[in-house]
C-alpha cells in the first residue's frame, strides 16, 4: 500500500482579496473594541459586520485572525507596546526639552502616549519621526496636563517650532535669491515669541517641567545654520522678532527695512549682523 499523504490544512483567510485583508487587520490593531470583540464567542458574524462596519469579506477576514487567537493577541500587544514606545523615542529625538519637562513634572509617559496613539488612531509613520513628533506636539499642546506648569505650552510651541523647520529644510529648498543691497531670509531659522520666559529652563535643564516661569514675553530663534548640526536655540531681543516677521514677504533695503519697523532702532545694524551669524538672514 501506498502511504497517502494527508491533506493540507487550509491557510485561514486564503483567497480573499488582499486589500481587505489588510485594511482590516489595521483597523483590529487600532481598534481595541474590535480586538476585543472577535475573541468573544457570543458575538455572532451579523453582529460583528453591524458593529464595525465589515462586509463579509471584512468578517471573513477578522475570524481567520481569530481562529489563532495566541500569535494574534501577541502580535497586537507588541505592536502596541511598540507604538507605545515610539511616542517617547520621537520625543526624545526632535523635542527633548518638553520630554525633559514632561518626565520633571512626574506625569505618566505611557497613559500619555495611549491617549495620543488613541487620537491619532495609532498611525505608524516608521522612520518619518519628526513629522510624527510634530502631532504628538500639538496633541500635548492642548491636553489638560500640560496646563501646568505656567510656561510648559511655551516650551512645547518652542519644540514644535523647531520640529516644523526641520520639516521645511527636509524638502531642502534652494538658497532664496536677495538682490544686492537688501536683506532677506535664508529659510533655516524660525522666530518663536512666548508668554513666559523660558530663561530659567534653558539655564538649568534639572528645573524644567518643575516649577512655574515668569510670566513675561520672550522670543527665541531656533536656526540651523548648518544642516549637518543639531538645531541651535538663542534669546532673540524683541526687535529682531519684528525684523524676521517683516522680512517674511521677502527681502527688503534696510532703509525700507527700517521704515517697515517704525524708525531706526540703534542697535539695528548690530542685530542684524547677530541675525547673519546665526544663519537667519542673508545680506546684512
Amino acid at each position: 500500500m501506498t502511504a497517502m499523504t494527508p491533506p493540507a490544512a487550509p491557510i485561514p483567510g486564503a483567497g480573499l482579496p488582499a486589500a481587505t485583508v489588510y485594511a482590516t487587520w489595521r483597523r483590529i490593531l487600532r481598534e481595541a473594541p474590535l480586538a476585543e470583540a472577535m475573541f468573544n464567542p457570543a458575538i455572532d458574524d451579523q453582529t460583528l459586520g453591524r458593529r464595525f462596519g465589515l462586509d463579509d469579506d471584512g468578517v471573513a477576514t477578522v475570524r481567520a485572525y481569530a481562529a489563532t487567537p495566541k500569535p494574534t493577541r501577541m502580535f497586537i500587544l507588541n505592536y502596541r507596546f511598540r507604538m507605545t514606545g515610539s511616542v517617547q523615542n520621537a520625543l526624545e529625538t526632535a523635542a527633548p526639552l518638553t520630554m525633559r519637562a514632561l518626565k520633571g513634572k512626574g506625569l505618566d509617559l505611557r497613559e500619555l502616549a495611549e491617549g495620543f496613539l488613541e487620537a491619532d488612531r495609532w498611525q505608524d509613520d516608521g522612520p518619518f519621526v519628526v513629522g510624527y513628533c510634530a502631532r504628538i506636539l500639538d496633541h500635548l499642546a492642548a491636553h489638560p496636563a500640560t496646563e501646568a506648569p505656567a510656561g510648559l505650552r511655551d516650551l512645547i510651541a518652542l519644540d514644535r517650532a523647531t520640529a516644523g523647520l526641520l520639516m521645511r529644510l527636509a524638502d531642502a529648498p534652494p538658497q532664496p535669491a536677495v538682490p544686492a543691497g537688501h536683506v532677506g531670509l535664508t529659510g533655516r531659522a524660525v522666530a518663536v515669541t512666548t508668554s513666559h520666559d523660558l530663561a530659567p529652563w534653558l539655564r538649568n535643564s534639572a528645573a524644567l517641567g518643575r516649577e512655574d516661569l515668569p510670566a513675561r514675553p520672550a522670543a527665541y530663534l531656533v536656526a540651523m545654520p548648518d544642516l549637518a548640526a543639531a538645531p541651535k536655540v538663542s534669546a532673540l531681543p524683541p526687535r529682531g522678532a519684528l525684523m524676521l516677521a517683516a522680512l517674511e514677504e521677502g527681502p527688503l533695503s534696510p532703509a525700507a527695512l527700517t521704515r517697515r519697523l517704525g524708525g531706526a532702532g540703534p542697535q539695528d545694524a548690530a542685530l542684524l549682523g547677530k541675525l547673519a551669524e546665526r544663519g537667519a538672514v542673508v545680506g546684512a
